[in-house]
């Protein structure tokens, strides 16, 4: 009986504290759900916050009176001027103009509160004019941040290769049955050299004498429902030195791409000129790539439309770029700031406005300029990248805006897309690489230019998700794709997006995904500086204004005293000293030197 005792009140100790011990659980649990939200929605909730924050401040100043009722006003008022001069700093132009008429209600209507009362009819106006002003910024942020909170707590898991069973393979059975048959797509075709994969399975096909491999591009819908599977789950590829009538092909029963590969930490090579960006769906890492060693500079291009992951894909382009002691980024944000806010106080240049964008241009012709002297001095050859020697690298978003004439206004952009194919066609051997990003990959985009097109293609070109059919030219080889770019799923099956999704232009044209970088304001930059000869070039200032942009035009002699360099002059000296006829011509021919700087040392000593 006493034992019977001792068992019911150990019972009963155990669900008094058991029940604690669970509802604190559930506190935490919800707690974790609520930050995990507040977080993923932080943007559309912060009209909210404000708003809420200046009631605060009003009704606090309301209940107070005589000079008290001062203080919470004057302190939400310096609270108001410090968002603004933040936002300031770090925003676009659109985003300053509305920042600043948010401030301005803000402290307005906390002068208004303090006088009616927080119950007043100054409290209904404030939220409903509040709500009103919130509706642009909603409708420019109507999607929340990825959620991959369930990739970090629970990775996945890796995936045992099948078992291997005896007797004939099914998969070949199938293939030889409603395939190869007579009569069906691939007549005479066989299926050999089947292996697993963590996702599916690999083999070899091959076609009868006579025919090319690119016949099996063509039968892809057909072989995905004879293994009933989805869209995007059959890649062909060519086997390297064999026969045409061969090729690999890779059938994905899952598809891996769907979990989220997340960037780590810089891993540009300084050995190779490249570093990982997107992952294949059977597993391979395809590098971007800023320089050939001994081969000079290598452009690049980045196309896809609003949410398919391209401003992500140049966070990770320009994070890589910004932490090596190699490179040295400039960018033009065709958005006018909008597209690249958070690199505006993290590179030496950052142009957002048209006017800024042909000022940083010229700038980087006026280095490429400088360079050549340095190719010059070497004996030839291309500028290797090194910590004295950074490879430039000018990253252009929203190039499409700047590079394309704007019928609607009459602005002719010819000079800017003249200025690119410049850089484009000469920068390689001065360690300048182009970076440009567009909605669809095609010339069209790049303002009919065919030179940027043959230019850019031969550098690294991806390609995400578009919406026009005939939009995918530049990712293509010369082989046939898999899919054309506006086939890309906007959506997994799971319903998460499909952001950084596409293809990269190499001998491999397999369904990719890019790495993803979170926060790529808080990563870390190298102070990379430039070369003695480019570090004496006048960097020009961006502010959005039309000076400077002719600094290459004539100069007055009393403009060349003021701006020649030391350098330049002694050049021309030498030169002219070595029987070079004092003629701008053969001055550049001899110094390698630039056309302004020329006329810039001929102007100081009167010849």
């Amino acid at each position: 009986m006493k034992q019977m005792t001792r068992v019911a009140a150990q019972d009963v100790e155990t669900s008094t504290t058991e029940g604690p011990k669970q509802s604190t659980e559930a506190a935490i649990e919800l707690g974790k759900e609520a930050l995990r939200l507040g977080k993923r929605w932080r943007r559309q909730a912060l009209p909210l916050t404000g708003i809420g924050a200046t009631h605060a401040i009003g009704a606090t100043a309301s209940a107070l009176s005589g000079p008290a009722a001062l203080v919470p006003v004057a302190a939400g008022w310096a609270a108001s001027a410090g968002a603004y001069g933040y936002v300031h700093q770090r925003a676009s132009r659109w985003n300053r103009v509305y920042a600043g008429t948010a401030a301005v209600s803000s402290a307005g209507w906390q002068a208004a509160l303090a006088l009616d009362g927080s119950a007043g009819i100054a409290a209904s106006l404030l939220w409903a004019s509040g709500a009103a002003l919130s509706i642009p910024w909603w409708v420019r942020h109507t999607e929340p941040e990825p959620d991959i909170t369930a990739e970090k707590t629970s990775p996945a898991a890796h995936m045992a290769l099948p078992a291997v069973t005896s007797g004939p393979d099914p998969r070949i059975e199938r293939w030889d049955t409603y395939i190869g048959a007579t009569g069906k797509a691939l007549p005479g075709s066989n299926l050999k050299q089947v292996s697993e994969l963590p996702f599916g399975w690999r083999g070899v096909v091959e076609l009868n004498i006579g025919e090319h491999w690119h016949s099996i591009m063509k039968a892809q819908q057909t072989i995905l429902s004879v293994y009933d599977l989805p869209d995007g789950r059959v890649f062909v590829e060519a086997i390297p030195g064999a026969s045409v009538r061969t090729a690999q092909i890779t059938v994905l029963t899952r598809d891996p791409l769907q979990a989220v590969v997340r960037w780590e930490k810089p891993q540009l090579d300084p050995a190779t000129g490249t570093f990982p960006l997107m992952t294949t769906a059977d597993g391979e890492m395809l590098h971007y790539r800023f320089w050939w060693p001994g081969g000079g500079a290598t452009h690049g291009l980045v196309s896809g439309v609003n949410g398919s992951g391209k401003t992500k894909v140049l966070d990770l382009i320009l994070t890589e770029a910004a932490a090596s002691d190699r490179v040295y980024p400039l960018i033009v944000d065709g958005g006018e700031g909008a597209s690249l806010p958070h690199w505006r106080d993290r590179v030496k240049l950052f142009a957002e406005t048209p006017q800024d964008a042909r000022k940083l241009l010229r700038y980087a012709l006026r280095l490429m300029d400088r360079r050549r002297k340095v190719v010059k001095r070497q004996g030839g050859g291309s500028v290797e990248p090194s910590p004295d020697m950074p490879l430039i690298a000018i990253v252009m978003d929203e190039a499409h805006k700047l590079l394309m004439n704007d019928e609607d206004t009459g602005t002719d952009n010819g000079d800017v897309r003249r200025m690119c194919e410049k850089l484009a066609q000469e920068g390689r051997k001065y360690g300048i690489a182009l970076v440009l990003a567009t909605q669809v990959p095609s010339a069209k985009q790049l303002g009919g230019s065919t030179v940027l097109r043959d230019q850019l293609k031969g550098g690294t070109v991806v390609g995400l998700r578009v919406t026009e059919r005939t939009s995918g030219n530049m990712i293509s080889s010369g082989a046939p794709m898999p899919e054309g770019l506006h086939e890309l799923p906007a959506v997994f099956p799971d319903g998460k997006p499909t952001r950084g999704l596409g293809y990269m232009l190499t001998e491999r044209m397999m369904r990719a995904r890019s790495l993803l970088i979170e926060n790529p304001e808080r990563q870390s930059i190298t102070a990379t500086r430039l070369d003695t000869d480019c570090a004496s070039e006048a960097v020009p200032t961006m502010t959005g204004d039309s000076e400077d942009l002719f600094v290459d035009e004539q100069v007055s002699p009393r403009e060349a005293e003021s701006s020649s360099d030391d350098a330049s002059e002694q050049l021309i000296e030498e030169a002219i000293e070595a029987g070079t006829h004092a003629d701008p011509l053969s001055l550049m021919q001899a110094t390698g030197l630039s056309l302004s700087q020329v006329r810039r040392a001929l102007a100081k000593h009167g010849k």
